[in-house]
């Protein structure tokens, strides 16, 4: 029962995150459109079949059945028909000042039997001719309403027309979206920073002790939240971080791994100077997929950072070999300082790599005996990959983090870098996608992978999960600045083509390009989300 109502609120949350993304977006969209005098005809939350809707002035505001996407629709955004033309026969209704109010296009229609039936001779509803808005003699409001079968719709004269603002006023309609998406994620990434402070580089205290990658040494065991690190292997600490080179800091001790197999810290707790038994780091290898056990004499693997081909916790490792298709043997290793020398020094990366491991026969068994097992086809991350993962080949942890206080302008500086850092990963996991096959579809998400990863984040608490909005509001932002037709890039990118042509593009090829990526588009939506489906089970 615990578990359902979990999982109820997670597809809530979820709802509620995606729906405040996307709908900032369109209200980006929305607000300099009716600042530019653009007729919005429907504001959309969702894709689909129309659950509620209420109109709010010129505008109907709706809720659609299926929670992943909205749209503004705005007059001339998309290429339009004539509704009526001359020859069509048509009934007009009229206010009291005999202005045309609403144009019913089916004359059969039984509510409108009473208004006057026409045959159209002569019509304006654009505001072309110097006469104004007419029908035959029939002077026409400009916020008069076709009738249709199941609709009725607004005229759009040329002035409350998209096409036909000027060029600052489109840009600014079109790039409004993506604006709003980045000006949400610097105030979530400012409200976190906000809650839970920045970080104190001038203390020495611990803020927490976690293991991301647990393995079988607990440090909590040892190191305790809110003790004060004193000194590492006999080194006094003045600071956590320093640009200083002559001021011994945690940073800069714990980067002498490669001198020290453990680390012997003094640490104060309750008034009192405390000497903890030796901490041993553990091994991050990001390129190459997994994390060391900590201490460990033998090159147990204590974690998977990601799919190893049934690569286990538990192995020991023994080679590596990145190019098995040629005759160049195996990299084979007898310590981590080997494995740390390998993975730093393996930058191209490749996905066919193997990795040959000892595998204990039977966990369970009294004597444990080893077999050789190869694992062929497994993925070794480059520069280029890691990049894109904001993360490095290596890392050594400790598993502890510094203490943090209340800045005020250091929270707006800490919520930029943060928009900085987010903005980067996704622009570089984009160029790896284009320029590698470190990065391929298969490793992109879409709704299902975004609803587990927002369930994940939950889990974590409420930071990770202020995290996750503003990157997914980033992430939103700039793949919607792509120059790609039906993105809002693909609109920015054909205005730039009209200011260097001087000319606007041909109104037909832009919606049959948008039209025909559109349907690419759901396509490609359609089996990211069968790929998060299997990597669901899995």
């Amino acid at each position: 029962m615990i578990e359902f109502l979990t999982t109820v609120g997670n597809i809530l949350l979820f709802i509620m995150i995606l729906g405040l993304v996307i709908c900032i977006h369109e209200l980006g969209h929305f607000i300099f459109a009716r600042k530019a005098g653009i007729l919005c005809h429907e504001f959309s939350f969702g894709m689909g079949p129309r659950l509620f809707s209420k109109k709010f002035g010129e505008t109907t505001f709706s809720i659609r059945a299926l929670p992943f996407g909205g749209y503004v629709s705005m007059a001339g955004e998309e290429l339009e028909s004539e509704v009526v033309k001359v020859g069509d026969k048509i009934r007009l209704g009229f206010d009291e000042k005999q202005l045309v109010n609403r144009i019913v296009t089916n004359v059969a229609n039984p509510k409108y039997l009473d208004f006057l039936e026409v045959t159209i001779t002569d019509v304006d509803l654009k505001g072309i001719s110097a006469t104004g808005l007419h029908i035959n003699e029939f002077p026409v409001k400009t916020n008069a309403f076709y009738v249709l079968d199941k609709q009725t719709l607004q005229i759009a004269p040329h002035n409350r027309n998209f096409n036909f603002k000027n060029k600052r006023q489109r840009f600014m309609t079109t790039f409004a979206g993506p604006l709003m998406n980045f000006v949400l994620a610097f105030f979530v990434f400012l409200l976190s920073a906000f809650i839970y402070g920045v970080a104190d580089f001038d203390s020495t205290t611990i803020n927490a002790v976690s293991i991301p990658y647990a393995d079988n040494v607990p440090i909590e065991s040892q190191l305790q939240a809110d003790d004060t690190i004193v000194s590492i292997n006999g080194v006094a600490i003045s600071a956590w971080r320093s640009t200083d080179a002559n001021v011994a800091s945690v940073n800069s001790e714990f980067a002498k791994y490669a001198d020290y197999d453990t680390f012997t810290i003094v640490v104060q707790r309750n008034g009192e100077l405390i000497t903890l038994a030796p901490v041993a780091p553990q091994y991050l290898f990001y390129g190459l997929g997994f994390a060391s056990v900590r201490g460990s004499s033998v090159l147990e693997i204590g974690a998977i950072l990601h799919n190893q081909s049934n690569l286990q916790m538990g192995d020991l490792l023994v080679s590596i070999d990145t190019n098995p298709d040629d005759d160049i043997a195996a990299v084979s290793f007898t310590s981590w300082d080997e494995v740390i020398a390998f993975a730093k020094a393996e930058t191209s990366g490749s996905i066919n790599a193997t990795i040959i491991v000892d595998r204990p026969d039977d966990l369970n068994a009294e004597v444990i005996t080893y077999t050789r097992t190869t694992l062929e086809g497994c993925k070794i991350f480059g520069e280029t990959a890691l990049s894109a993962m904001n993360v490095e080949a290596f890392y050594s942890q400790v598993g502890i983090s510094g203490s943090t206080k209340f800045s005020f302008f250091g929270s707006f500086e800490a919520a930029l870098i943060s928009l900085k850092n987010g903005s980067l990963s996704i622009y570089r996991t984009l160029w790896a996608l284009m320029s590698t096959n470190q990065v391929t579809i298969n490793d992109l998400s879409g709704v299902v992978g975004i609803y587990t990863i927002t369930a994940d984040a939950a889990s974590q608490g409420f930071q990770t999960l202020l995290g996750w909005i503003g990157l997914l509001s980033v992430n939103l932002g700039i793949v919607n600045l792509l120059p790609i037709p039906a993105l809002d890039g693909g609109r920015l990118f054909m205005l730039g083509y009209e200011v260097i042509a001087r000319k606007k593009p041909n109104p037909k090829v832009e919606n049959w390009l948008n039209t025909i990526v559109f349907v690419l588009l759901l396509g490609l939506m359609v089996f990211i989300t069968y790929k998060d489906i299997l990597r669901l089970f899995q």
